[in-house]
C-alpha cells in the first residue's frame, strides 16, 4: 500500500456548502412466468391519515440524525454461520416459480385516460403500474432500479419484480420468504445484484443478515448465505452493499466482508492488527471504502481508501481533516467524495486522482439540492447522490436561487475545482443532472403538483437547456408524487420510479402508482 503525502490542513475558507471547506480553496436470459404476489392479509392493520402524516415527517426529519463512526475493541474473529449455499431452496426463496399471476401487464385505461387529456406538443404517457405488492409493514421500501438491456426491475418488501421498459410489462417475479433490508446500488457487468434479507420473517431490524445473490436477466439465484460475524461487537444492520468486479462488499459500523459475486466465497473481512476499519464502500468501475480510524467520537478521523476487490487490501489512502466523515462519494470515476463535520456544520467536496492523491477541492456558494442531503451511510448507502461526471466535469444540483426561483446546477472543472457554468433552472423548480448523451448533459426538471416536469438538454458550453420533453400537464399531480424518486432515460423513454409505497389503508397501498413512463 503506498500513502501519498498530506499536506497540513489547509486553513479554513468557504466551500459549496457555503460554509467552511476542509479541503482549501478561496471564495465564492430466458423469461420466467411472472407469480403472484402474496395473498393480500386484510385486517391486519388499518393506517389512519395521522399515522402517515407522522411517518412522513418522520421520513423528513430522518435526514438530519447523527451519525457517527464508532470506536471499540476488535474483538474476536467471528466464523462463518452459514455457508453459501446454491440454487433453490425448499422455501422457493432462491428461484421464481410459475403460479397465479397479478396483472401481467399494466392497466391501458390509466394511459388511455392520461393521454386522452395531453396537449398538443406533450409526451405520451406510455404505461403506468400500480403497486400489487400488499406489504404487511407500515410502508414499503422500493429498492432499485437496475437496469439490464430492456428489463427494468426492482425489489419491495418480500418480492424482486422485473419489467420491460418498452410497455411495462412484467417478465418475471420472485418472491422471497423474509423481507428485503438493503440492496446493492449498482448491478455488476454481468447483470448481477445483492440483496440483504431478514434472517426471519417479520424479525427485529438487527436481524438482517441473509445475503442473496439475483441474475437481473433470469431472475434466479444463485446462491444465498449469512453475512459473517466479525467480532464479538459485529451488531451492524446498516449494510454497505457495494459490487465492484466480482465482488460483493457488505460494511458496517467497524466492520466489513467481501465475498465472491459468482458463488458467495468469502473473500475477506475485517482489516487484521489495524486501528482503521472499512465501515462503507461505493463500487462500480474501482472499489472506495470510508474507512474510520476514529479513538475519539468528539473527534472523527476517516480516510478514503480504494481496495482491491480480490483481497479487500488498501491500494492507497487519502486522509481526511480531523472532525470530517464521508457522507456521498458522488462519483466513483472520476472520483469525487463529499466529507462533512457535523460539529462545525461545515462540509466540503474533493476529488482524488487514481493514485489517491488530491487533484482539487470544488468550491463554490450554496447547498446541494434534495437527493443529496440525507444521511445516506446511514441507510447503507453512499451513491445515492443524483449528480453526472465525466472526465473533466462534475455537474451537481445545488441551492442558493432567489426566493421563489428553482435551484441552478452548477458546472465543476476537476482540475481547479471552481464553477464554470451555472445552468439555469425553472421558477419554482427543483432540478437534477440525470445522465449525459452525446456530450450534452441531460437534466430533470420536477413536476410541481399541478404543473408538469420536463426533459430537457445542456450543450457542451451552454447554460440555457433546451426542452426536449414536456409532460403532460393532466399528469402534474401524478408526476409530483414521484418527486425525488429515481428516473431513468432508455432509449427515448423518460420513467419514473417510486421509492416509497403506503396508503390511509390497504386499498389505498394497492392503488399507487410505482412505475410511470413517458415517451414521445
Amino acid at each position: 500500500m503506498t500513502t501519498p503525502q498530506q499536506p497540513e490542513p489547509p486553513a479554513p475558507t468557504y466551500g459549496p456548502y457555503g460554509r467552511l471547506n476542509p479541503y482549501g480553496g478561496g471564495g465564492s436470459g430466458p423469461v420466467v412466468p411472472p407469480q403472484a404476489p402474496p395473498p393480500p392479509v386484510r385486517g391486519k392493520r388499518r393506517r389512519t391519515t395521522a399515522v402517515i402524516a407522522a411517518v412522513v415527517a418522520l421520513l423528513l426529519a430522518s435526514g438530519g440524525v447523527a451519525w457517527y463512526a464508532l470506536g471499540g475493541d476488535e474483538g474476536s474473529r467471528g466464523t462463518d454461520d452459514a455457508k453459501a449455499s446454491p440454487g433453490p431452496t425448499a422455501s422457493g426463496a432462491a428461484t421464481p416459480s410459475a403460479g397465479p399471476s397479478g396483472p401481467p401487464a399494466p392497466d391501458a385505461a390509466d394511459a388511455a385516460r392520461y393521454n386522452a387529456g395531453r396537449a398538443p406538443g406533450e409526451a405520451s404517457v406510455l404505461w403506468v403500474r400500480k403497486n400489487d405488492i400488499d406489504v404487511t409493514t407500515l410502508t414499503g421500501d422500493v429498492f432499485g432500479p437496475w437496469l439490464v438491456g430492456d428489463t427494468l426491475v426492482t425489489a419491495m418488501y418480500r418480492t424482486v419484480t422485473a419489467h420491460s421498459v418498452v410497455d411495462g410489462t412484467v417478465k418475471w417475479r420472485m418472491m422471497l420468504d423474509t423481507e428485503i433490508c438493503r440492496a446493492s446500488h449498482d448491478a455488476s457487468a454481468d447483470g448481477k445484484i445483492v440483496l440483504a434479507r431478514k434472517d426471519r420473517l417479520h424479525a427485529d431490524v438487527d436481524e438482517c443478515r441473509r445475503l442473496q445473490a439475483i441474475d437481473l436477466r433470469s431472475g434466479r439465484s444463485s446462491w444465498q448465505r449469512k453475512i459473517v460475524k466479525e467480532g464479538n461487537f459485529d451488531f451492524g444492520t446498516n449494510f454497505s452493499l457495494a459490487i465492484s468486479g466480482g465482488t460483493v462488499t457488505a460494511g458496517r459500523d467497524q466492520y466489513s466482508t467481501g465475498y465472491r459475486l459468482s458463488d458467495g466465497k468469502q473473500l475477506f473481512g475485517r482489516w487484521e492488527k489495524s486501528e482503521c476499519q472499512p465501515y462503507a464502500y461505493a463500487g462500480g468501475p474501482k472499489l472506495v471504502a470510508a474507512v474510520s480510524c476514529t479513538k475519539d467520537v468528539n473527534k472523527p478521523q476517516e480516510e478514503i481508501h480504494e481496495v482491491d476487490p480480490a483481497t479487500g487490501k488498501s491500494r492507497w489512502k487519502y486522509r481526511l481533516p480531523v472532525g470530517y466523515r464521508v457522507d456521498h462519494v458522488l462519483s466513483v470515476r472520476p472520483l469525487v467524495v463529499s466529507a462533512d463535520n457535523r460539529a462545525q456544520g461545515t462540509h466540503g467536496m474533493v476529488v482524488l486522482n487514481e493514485d489517491g492523491t488530491k487533484r482539487a477541492s470544488l468550491k463554490g456558494p450554496g447547498f446541494y439540492a434534495e437527493g443529496c442531503d440525507d444521511d445516506t451511510v446511514q441507510r447503507g448507502n453512499l451513491q445515492r447522490c443524483q449528480v453526472v461526471a465525466d472526465d473533466t466535469t462534475v455537474y451537481i444540483a445545488i441551492e442558493g436561487a432567489p426566493e421563489g426561483k428553482g435551484n441552478e446546477i452548477a458546472a465543476f472543472d476537476l482540475d481547479t475545482g471552481t464553477i464554470v457554468r451555472r445552468i439555469k433552472g425553472l421558477d419554482g423548480r427543483r432540478s437534477w443532472p440525470l445522465r449525459m448523451e452525446g456530450g450534452s448533459l441531460v437534466v430533470r426538471r420536477a413536476a410541481l403538483l399541478d404543473e408538469p416536469g420536463s426533459l430537457a438538454t445542456v450543450a457542451p458550453g451552454a447554460t440555457e437547456p433546451v426542452e426536449t420533453l414536456r409532460l403532460p400537464h393532466v399528469t402534474g399531480r401524478l408526476e409530483s408524487r414521484f418527486h425525488d424518486s429515481p428516473a431513468l432515460y432508455v432509449d427515448g423513454r423518460y420513467i419514473l420510479v417510486q421509492q416509497l409505497v403506503l396508503g390511509a389503508n390497504d386499498d389505498e397501498e394497492m392503488k399507487r402508482e410505482t412505475l410511470l413512463a413517458f415517451g414521445k
